[in-house]
């Protein structure tokens, strides 16, 4: 390969960050079966029990993040290996980055672990799938598939657009002067006056001196690449390989307590990519870049998160359902449609008032788009399903895994939260309240201004 075609590679998958029950342990064969094995701690300071591990078994070079519980974040596998000739694994720069790369040069995984977020990028063996053991397909089972994605198949300059200039100014500039050529200078001609002048200033050469020939096509890859998605235990996973039920790749990408915005994936002739907020992803000709969110990002941005007209909902957890509705606690699922959240109880008269009041509602409107999901508090649930059944009550009802309150700073019942078509917080009850008709009308009928009461 070229020069210039590796550098493609390796500035598509760059441009992935531009896109935008416990666990297994992944992998059908266990370390211990390792003809060799090493890991050394991500920082023994904050994380001591955190360590990244690579191994070989069967022939093929495996690497992976555990956190503190022996749980994967992510597993790669890098390429073949012969254990006499192992990879090095060791701490780069000022020690925030941890890489596994291989005894030829160029087959690598590093991972930069700046506090909360982590940066992933790897290259690796394109490795035919009758030549080496998938890791593990049982880790989806009991997931929910998340197909319901909306998808794009390409990178354009338009989508690049969409960032802010300190997004070009951090990146790496051989990143950057891969984008030039693989777009052309004239590509960037309608960016804004700020990302146009950070990107000329780290990358003069590629606008003096552009070059044609990494945009020429390449003959065709002798097989495709896949991408698996799905959700479990409160994460999203990624899995990416040869095709879709054989893979080389498995990321734990990001924690689903919010209803993402605008969520995004796709797949081409050697990659896929997939954007989820603030987590990212793209692999391409054995290159690969994400943007992972680590647990404590996520706590993080669930403590700060102020819940205001406007702002984006938190998903809901159930621990079963009564009169289930598809995909009931991925909220995200009924964009374009009106939600109402009821927080009740059976044991709070207030709440089963509500509740018949609701399911007028729902058997009224749920034709114009209106969609009641009544949450029952987790604690007092045992005779539900004979409750309702004796009330003849429709509407989906949710029994709290007990994260759904707590996200929404709910202490006290009854409680309803109003979701617009836009999938974002429109109105929350103070005393108990239910929402007016005229809060109602305007969220059906996208009339006026909408009602404080």
């Amino acid at each position: 390969m070229s020069s210039f075609r590796s550098m493609k590679y390796q500035i598509a998958a760059a441009a992935a960050l531009f896109l935008s029950g416990p666990y297994i342990t992944a992998v059908a064969v266990s370390v211990d079966q390792a003809q060799w094995s090493k890991s050394i701690p991500i920082d023994e300071k904050r994380n001591p029990s955190e360590r990244i591990e690579a191994y070989i078994v069967d022939g093929l070079l495996h690497a992976r993040r555990l956190d503190q519980n022996d749980i994967p974040l992510w597993h790669l596998i890098l390429a073949e290996a012969d254990p006499d000739q192992p990879p090095t694994l060791e701490h780069l720069g000022a020690g925030s980055i941890v890489e596994v790369r291989h005894v030829n040069g160029a087959y690598f995984v590093r991972d930069t672990y700046g506090f909360p977020s982590a940066l992933l990028a790897a290259h690796r063996q394109q490795l035919a799938p009758e030549t080496f053991a998938s890791l593990d397909l049982t880790v989806r089972q009991n997931g929910i598939d998340m197909t319901g994605l909306s998808y794009s198949s390409k990178l354009t300059p338009a989508m690049l657009q969409q960032h802010p200039p300190e997004t070009f100014a951090s990146y790496d500039s051989t990143a950057l002067a891969g984008l030039v050529q693989e777009f052309g200078p004239e590509a960037f001609a309608s960016f804004d006056t700020a990302s146009l002048a950070v990107i000329k200033k780290r990358v003069p050469e590629a606008f003096a001196n552009p070059d044609t020939t990494i945009r020429q096509s390449s003959s065709p890859p002798s097989f495709q690449r896949g991408i698996t998605k799905w959700e479990k235990d409160g994460q999203l996973w990624v899995a990416l390989g040869p095709n879709a039920n054989h893979w080389d790749t498995l990321i734990r990408l990001t924690p689903t307590v919010f209803v993402p915005q605008k969520p995004s994936a796709g797949a081409f002739a050697d990659g896929a990519f997939l954007h989820w907020d603030d987590a990212q992803l793209l692999d391409s000709g054995g290159v690969l870049t994400a943007r992972y969110i680590t647990p404590a990002e996520a706590d993080r941005k669930q403590q700060e998160h102020k819940l205001v007209r406007g702002a984006i909902p938190f998903n809901i957890e159930a621990q079963r359902w009564i009169n289930p509705i598809e995909h009931g606690d991925r909220l995200g699922r009924f964009k374009d449609k009106v939600v109402l959240l009821h927080f009740w109880a059976t044991w709070s008269p207030e709440s089963i008032e509500q509740l018949a009041h609701y399911d007028e509602l729902y058997k009224k409107h749920k034709d114009q788009g209106l969609v009641v999901i009544a949450i029952h508090n987790s604690q007092g649930a045992d005779d539900l399903d004979t409750f309702i059944a004796e009330q003849g009550y429709t509407l989906p009802i949710a029994v709290d895994a007990g994260a759904s309150a707590q996200r929404y700073g709910i202490w006290s019942w009854p409680q309803s939260v109003l979701i617009d078509r836009d999938c974002q917080l429109a109105w929350l009850s103070q005393e108990g309240e239910t929402p007016s008709q005229a809060q109602l009308k305007y969220l059906l009928a996208d009339t006026d201004a909408f009602p404080t009461h």
